[in-house]
């Protein structure tokens, strides 16, 4: 049995899909009093348990019988309203506590490129002390940090999509040229799985990212002509930025892109590249126009962020 925390986000809903629909695994996903469980994959078999993930009786009850535990909770998408302290720290030392005394075999989790508790950035600053608590914990682990995902229902094409399309013009932080090294989510998942048949990768941390380094304004250009939308780009300071971000998320129910989001696409997010290539022996999608096709092709964009701004949903 496999335990998938945060199975209702980005990585969780493509996760629980390749493992319980694809491989036909035995799943169990934790979701919280009140969760949308219209999130979670359609058709997929799953034993679905309601529990708060910092409460440790409840990760037990989740984890009994389980080996592995995917643990995807994250709340940096929320902005403001994000609990960094409360929610994605405090529950790593729930996990762990709940992951010793069930005895599970092994803990993997899903972090981001430049994680560092001496970080700047709030985020990258918790990520990386949740990975401090991994590696302290005891348990087997396996650590991704992952760079900038893309693909059907993320936060980071399909919201400049949303912003290329309802406005004017695109604003970019500084000159737009931060370096990127976009991941498509399956090629995420795809590594996720395999991990589970590979003992090499116990103990160990490995930084994924896709086969392109590309700058933020290249990323806007390419998602610009796949949702049939083309604007001037605008390059504005960081703190201008990170202070429309601030008030618009305040003033909306929720915002595409977050101080946050606004913090971590300031810096270059790249890993070593060929990492997938050696590790897993396969090569990963470029952030190319027909991938983003796929899911971008005929979208009503502008519609969809009316419905974004309005809605609440975490």
């Amino acid at each position: 049995m496999i335990l998938v925390t945060g199975a209702t986000g980005f990585v969780g809903r493509h996760l629980v899909r390749r493992l319980a629909g694809d491989a036909g695994l035995q799943v169990r996903v934790l979701l919280r009093p009140g969760s949308d469980t219209t999130r979670l994959p359609r058709g997929v078999p799953v034993h679905a348990m309601v529990g708060k993930i910092t409460d440790v009786d409840s990760l037990l009850a989740a984890m009994d019988g389980v080996h592995t535990v995917f643990h995807l909770v994250g709340t940096e998408t929320r902005g403001r309203h994000a609990q960094l302290e409360d929610v994605d720290i405090a529950s790593i030392h729930a996990v762990v506590e709940a992951g010793l005394a069930a005895r599970i075999g092994r803990l993997i989790y899903v972090s981001r490129v430049g994680a560092d508790r001496a970080s700047a950035f709030p985020v990258l600053r918790a990520k990386g002390e949740i990975e401090d608590v991994i590696r302290r914990s005891g348990l087997a682990y396996t650590i991704f940090r992952s760079s900038v995902l893309f693909g059907k229902g993320d936060r980071f094409s399909e919201h400049i999509a949303m912003l290329a399309r309802a406005f004017p013009v695109y604003f970019v932080p500084g000159d737009g040229e931060m370096i990127l090294q976009p991941l498509w989510v399956e090629d995420l998942v795809t590594c996720l799985a395999m991990s589970l048949e590979d003992l090499s990768l116990i103990d160990a941390t490995l930084s994924l990212g896709g086969p392109e380094l590309l700058s933020y304004r290249r990323v806007v250009l390419r998602v610009m002509h796949a949702a049939r939308s083309r604007r001037p780009i605008i390059g504005l300071p960081l703190l201008v930025n990170q202070a429309g971000a601030w008030f618009l998320d305040g003033l909306f129910a929720r915002w595409p892109f977050t101080e946050y989001w606004i913090e971590m696409l300031s810096t270059n997010q790249t890993s070593e590249l060929g990492t997938i290539e050696r590790v897993f022996g396969f090569r990963p999608a470029t952030f190319d126009i027909g991938l983003l096709d796929r899911y971008m092709e005929n979208r009503r964009y502008a519609l969809e962020l009316l419905r974004y701004i309005f809605t609440q949903r975490w």
